[in-house]
Formats: structure tokens, sequence, C-alpha cells
């Protein structure tokens, strides 16, 4: 509320410029200090003041409503857009062609919401010695499929290696998404076929994505231009060239859960870690510090769906609900599939043979 005295002042001031104007008669015995005792008293005699005082200060109040009303929206429209968040995270689906169409209608309807909503895979996604058939055929069939779902990231696991630096390459370079993997580190004068990091915008919140590889199972030989880096010290590395460019992390790990958790220990900076490898479902995120760890078993059977609330002041994680969709299997035409590999065998048998009719 306006104080008395303001008003009071306010009338004083109109009251002596209609004076000057010959409004009030300079022979008046009223002074100005009875004038600010009586106001009440003497709002008949100088409503004419009082309405015009009261005009500017209703117009005084009106020209800020409108900076006022934009403010509140402005606020309410950033909160809404950094509140809440949408992970959907595959990983080992190993060239399982049949759970495609299931993981496209879930992520299909989880986009349907409006919300943020980032897709990841964590590796060993296009290769399967356990399975010949889908070895000599399903990677180019899962990269465009990938593609097709529009994924934000992935990181390489140790499968995906296994088709040798050439290979990989050719696959790497029809991926139309950031491949990642910060802990497998060229030397110099050799390039690899992925990125350390990438940062995605989700709603106006900055979100950096690491990648990092378990060093079970890598094919060493195949990659002498590659030195193994401890995956907690490549992500210290990124998180101190990256400082103040991000506002939430999220890493994405071919690695086993308890590994991730003995990484999130040593890296408390992390808020997701997304893991694989060791082939482990998590129907609830496991905690470690601040760091929420969670995995969707293997071959596509779930999609895993973590959705966060996130307070837009601190970055931290106010609610966390994780959730393992079930998808459908659907049959996989195999023709090509079998055809293909029946050529790469007679390719084998044919060398073979001219092979031993050199050596006779």
């Amino acid at each position: 509320m306006i104080r008395c005295e303001a008003v009071q002042d306010r009338i004083l001031m109109r009251c002596r410029r209609q004076s000057l104007h010959g409004a009030l008669d300079p022979a008046s015995n009223v002074s100005p200090s009875c004038l600010c005792l009586n106001v009440a008293d003497e709002l008949p005699r100088y409503e004419g003041a009082v309405a015009s005082v009261a005009s500017e200060l209703v117009s005084d109040v009106l020209r800020f409503v409108p900076v006022a009303i934009f403010l509140i929206i402005l606020m309410g429209s950033i909160a809404a857009f950094a509140s809440s968040l949408t992970i959907l995270y595959t990983n080992d689906i190993h060239d399982r062609l049949g759970s495609l169409a299931g993981l496209s209608e879930l992520i299909e309807q989880e986009r349907s919401s409006g919300s943020p909503v980032l897709l990841f895979d964590s590796g060993d996604t296009w290769q399967d010695f356990r399975v010949p058939l889908y070895a000599v055929w399903g990677a180019d069939k899962m990269v465009a499929w990938m593609n097709r779902v529009k994924y934000d990231a992935m990181e390489i696991g140790n499968h995906d290696l296994y088709y040798g630096a050439d290979r990989l390459a050719a696959i790497s370079s029809k991926i139309e998404f950031p491949v990642l993997c910060s802990n497998m580190v060229p030397f110099p004068g050799y390039k690899a076929p992925y990125a350390p990091y990438t940062i995605i915008d989700a709603g106006g919140m900055r979100v950096l994505v690491i990648g990092v590889i378990t060093a079970e199972y890598l094919s060493y030989p195949d990659y002498p231009w590659l030195r193994y880096v401890n995956p907690a010290q490549a992500i210290k590395q990124v998180l101190s060239e990256t400082k103040g460019q991000a506002d939430f992390v999220i890493v994405l790990g071919h690695l086993p859960v308890a590994q991730a958790a003995r990484i999130a220990r040593a890296v408390p900076g992390i808020d997701v870690f997304l893991t694989g490898h060791s082939h482990e479902i998590t129907p609830q995120p496991v905690r470690q510090g601040k760091t929420l760890i969670v995995q969707a078993g293997a071959f596509g059977h779930y999609l895993g769906r973590l959705k966060l609330q996130i307070d837009p002041q601190s970055g931290q994680i106010t609610s966390a609900a994780n959730s393992l969709l079930e998808t459908k299997k659907t049959p996989v035409a195999l023709d090509r599939g079998y055809l293909k590999l029946f050529t790469v065998a007679a390719l084998i048998a044919t060398s073979l043979l001219l092979f031993v009719l050199s050596s006779g």
C-alpha cells in the first residue's frame, strides 16, 4: 500500500501548481501543514488534484504490468523446459533384428509425449560371432535402423571392434549420430572413427555425453595404434576440458554395473551412467553418490526408460523413475543373410582349393 504521507505530498505539490495558475486563492488561509494534517477533511475541496494524482499512480502501475507478466512467463518457460528429461537406452543388441520393430514402436510412443527425450546405446550393437548369419549381414541393417529411429549417441563395444579397423571405419562412416569412446586414444598421427564426447541440447539444457569402454575382451592386435586409458581418468579429462559448457553429465559405458559404481565413486560429477557388456537388468537405478546407474539386459529384450525431474537452478535430479519396457519380437527375413553366408563360404572354399592346388 502507498503510505498516506506520500499521497499527501503529491496532493500538496498538485495544489501548489494549481495555486500558481489561479486555481487556488493566494490569500487563502489554508496552510500546507493544515492540508497535510487534514487530508480527509480537505478532499472535497481538492478532489481534482486527488483524481489527477490517482490517475498518475494507475498509469505508473500499468506501465510495469506487461514487463511483470513477461518475466513470469519467461521464468515459467525456463522451469518447464529444464525440469523434465526422459532418457531411453539400449545395450548389447548384438544384431538381434527381430527386436527392432518392437523397439521402434516403444521409442515412437515415448517421443509423442512432447517432453525432451534422448535415445542412447551402450555398445555391442552390430556384431555377434555367436550368430554367424547375422555377423555377415546384420551390421548394415542395424546401422540403417539406428539412423532411422534417430539415436542421439552410442558408445562403441568390444564386439563392435571385432570386424577390424577398416570395417569399423566403413560402418562408422554410415552412422548419422555421434559414436563415442574417450578411453581408446589414438597415437599421434592416427585418427579414430569416433569422438570422446558430444554435447546435446535437450529443451534448453546442455547435456554432456561421454563414452567409455571396458578393457575386457578388446581385440588389441587389430588396433595397435590405439592406447587404452583408465575410464575414470578419461572421464575426468573430458570434464576438465568441458568445464562450464554443460548442465548435466551422462556417461555411456560399455562396462558392468559394478565397474560403473567404482568409477562414479572416483568421479562424483556424473549424473547418469548407462552401462552394458554384462547383460544385466536394473529394474531400479543403482545409486552411487548422486549418480544413477542403469542397464537394459541384452538382445533388445527391453527398452530402458529413465524419467527424471531436474532442478533448473542446481541441475540436481529431484526424482527418478526407471522402467524396462518389454519389446515385441517379429520374424526376420533371412534370405539376404543366407545368400551372403553362402557367398562367403564359397569364396573361402575356393581360396583353400587354389591354395592346395598351388602347393601341390
